[in-house]
């Protein structure tokens, strides 16, 4: 599954993402919790990250939000509940 993942939702502590991810797994989203450079700052300080396929990406986002994992202001770039 490592072709293609972006990154949906991160965060400085992996445990934050688990329960968002074990959700989008229940609504039929593929997706990973990407530890790999804890030891390392990433964008805006966060190290975990919650992964997901490009396909699946706006899918993922809509289910996010609706589960109240995240806030729509979240996924700016992309257009959620049209």
């Amino acid at each position: 599954m490592k072709e293609d993942l972006v990154t949906l939702k991160s965060s400085d502590f992996e445990a934050d993402l688990v329960i968002a991810k074990s959700y989008l797994v229940d609504n039929g989203i593929d997706c990973v919790i990407n530890t790999g450079y804890l030891t390392i700052s990433t964008y805006e300080g966060k190290a975990a990250r919650l992964q997901v396929r490009q396909e699946d990406y706006r899918r993922a986002a809509e289910l996010l939000i609706e589960g109240g994992f995240s806030k729509r202001e979240d996924f700016e770039n992309i257009e959620v509940y049209e």
